[in-house]
């Protein structure tokens, strides 16, 4: 059956080694949700993941096959170039191409002004911020519905191309404010086997992930807070939790990831969350990330009662200098604090952390390692600070970018970045000294705090962390090229 509208999720995990090496592939949630409300509207509804095809000739053949008359496809800037090639993919069969996504809300007149190979606009339509509503008007007009606006130009929340190339923004969308009204997420749309296969076969487990709130209200100066806004919106404690009662009997998941952007910025709302997931028996092991100033005791037992493993947190950094200077809004203490809570109730914490901040000292990296050494978290990761369109950080440093716009930073796969800008005093070669370092620094802390892994390991880390001490001690004297390329950390 020749499906109304196919749905798109341009990530491929063949073409990407560190996602392969990774191997923690998840469900394109976002246009599980687009598909439900498509599929009650009463459209044919189809999605194609990418996530296992091994390259653009698969859609191109599903395009020649099926030849859906609509196609939305969503985009991050670390996935743009796979976003644009299928799009001229379907453009080429006469789909009308619909966009969507942190990026084109970041930057729509670039996918609206991208030409393709043949000189042709491939990208009709901009979905701007969240598509949930939007999508079924946009689908009603294109369809003919007679109680369709009769303009384009009539439906909030899109951008479009005039006739002149000016990019013509139609009325602001307001956001969702019942997420209850939205049906859970299609994920029968994707085949559930390829995705159970890949997790057991490389962690000898599989997860399904799943959407309390949307949005964040805090104001990092790095973090770019396209499609769900600063805003803070919950569904209710019960919906959530009736959700997973579904998940758990129908797909029989052995771990749940919330992907929320903050858990716990209501914290009531977290204690009528583990009464539900109680009363209805739906309890399975998930993870989180919430924030320091956020994690109480009271709540941090309300999450372990209902099963969390592990909580992520944004530390960022040891140094409260370098916390002021993002704007992040916590203090040191409250990193410590937070990980001697979870550790007192046996819940995992996983830390990311943060290098090459402007303003950034030895000193504050010296404050780092002092943290990950002190509260031991059972991972971490360390990214270098990398500017994204429309953030503070990137009109902070945009005078010293080395590149002409914001469309020209790309990426070759998900977790590279090639962003460049001039720095006053440490170069690449410094950052990935202190980011082996780190490593080091913790995994010595590891040992001292009673962990023993085989000989040759120890004498490796023992050697390792003499080493890197003293590159980095001797880069940070060392005169060096203004020049720095970013890669943000996995898992970002």
């Amino acid at each position: 059956m020749r499906p109304d509208i196919t749905l798109v999720h341009p990530l491929f995990m063949a073409k990407d080694p560190v996602e392969r090496r990774l191997m923690t592939p998840y469900f394109p949630l976002g246009l599980m949700y687009l598909a439900a409300v498509l599929w009650e509207r009463g459209y044919q509804v189809e999605l194609f993941d990418c996530t296992f095809r091994q390259d653009y000739t698969e859609f191109e053949d599903y395009m020649r096959r099926k030849r859906p008359p609509v196609v939305g496809i969503t985009s991050l800037i670390t996935i743009r170039r796979h976003a644009l090639i299928l799009a001229e993919i379907a453009h080429r069969y006469g789909a009308t191409v619909i966009l969507g996504g942190p990026d084109p809300t970041g930057l729509p007149e670039r996918y609206l002004g991208y030409r393709g190979s043949q000189g042709e606009f491939p990208v009709d339509i901009v979905v701007f911020d969240e598509g949930e509503l939007t999508i079924q008007e946009l689908a009603d007009h294109l369809f003919g519905r007679p109680e369709a606006p009769r303009d384009l130009r009539e439906i909030p929340g899109l951008r479009l191309r005039g006739a002149n190339g000016q990019v013509i923004a139609t009325a602001p969308r307001p956001f969702i404010k019942d997420l209850d009204a939205l049906p859970f997420p299609a994920r029968d749309l994707v085949d559930l086997e390829d995705y159970r296969r890949a997790w057991r076969k490389a962690h000898g487990y599989w997860p399904l992930s799943i959407i309390n709130t949307r949005g964040c209200p805090y104001a990092c100066t790095w973090c770019q807070k396209a499609v769900f806004g600063r805003t803070h919106r919950a569904r209710s404690p019960a919906n959530s939790a009736e959700e997973m009662r579904h998940l758990k009997e129908v797909y029989q998941p052995d771990f749940l990831r919330v992907v929320d952007d903050i858990t716990g910025v209501n914290p009531k709302w977290v204690l009528q969350w583990r009464d539900e997931v109680l009363a209805r028996d739906a309890v399975i092991p998930f993870e989180c990330l919430t924030r320091v100033n956020l994690a109480s005791e009271e709540m941090l037992a309300a999450l372990k009662e209902i099963s969390c493993r592990r909580i992520y947190f944004g530390a960022e950094s040891g140094s409260q200098k370098v916390l002021n200077a993002m704007k992040k809004g916590t203090k040191v203490q409250q990193i410590y604090e937070a990980a001697a809570r979870c550790r007192r109730l046996g819940i995992e914490t996983y830390f990311f952390m943060m290098v090459g901040y402007p303003g950034e000292e030895l000193e504050d990296l010296e404050q780092s390692v002092r943290l990950l050494r002190e509260t031991l978290p059972d991972r971490f990761s360390t990214t270098i600070a990398y500017p994204l369109p429309g953030t503070p950080f990137y009109e902070q440093v945009r005078d010293r970018l080395m590149f002409d716009s914001e469309w020209n930073i790309d990426w070759d796969y998900t977790a590279q970045n090639r962003l460049l800008f001039r720095r006053e005093k440490y170069d690449t070669r410094f950052y990935r000294w202190v980011i082996r370092w780190f490593q080091k620094e913790w995994e010595d802390a590891r040992l001292h705090a009673g962990w023993r892994p085989p000989f040759l390991r120890r004498l490796r880390i023992r050697i390792g962390l003499w080493v890197a001490r003293r590159m980095v001690r001797l880069l940070a004297r060392w005169p060096s090229q203004p020049l720095v390329r970013f890669h943000p950390a996995e898992g970002r």
